[in-house]
């Protein structure tokens, strides 16, 4: 699937009217972007830690009021990002 960025909290590596690459199949892993759908609102945040079913993701402009814990049932799919050419 094919996202448009909302909002500025992942930059500078995203940024708002940025669109991105969203994969499924892909397993969780530390350090990488997802998607989440946490309580109907769709989020990009990095994950930066993984412990069981329990992952915590945190965006790249340190707000820390943003912070979440959230399931691996709550990911969408890890994020890709398009050549900043084809973003917007």
């Amino acid at each position: 699937m094919i996202y448009k960025v909302k909002h500025s909290t992942m930059n500078p590596q995203l940024s708002s009217g940025d669109r991105i690459i969203v994969l499924n199949f892909m397993k969780p892993k530390e350090g990488k972007l997802v998607v989440t759908n946490h309580k109907g609102i769709f989020k990009i945040k990095r994950i930066h830690k993984i412990e069981g079913d329990k992952i915590f993701l945190k965006g790249d402009n340190e707000h820390p009021d943003k912070d979440m814990f959230i399931t691996k049932s709550e990911i969408v799919g890890r994020v890709f990002t398009l050549p900043k050419f084809f973003r917007s």
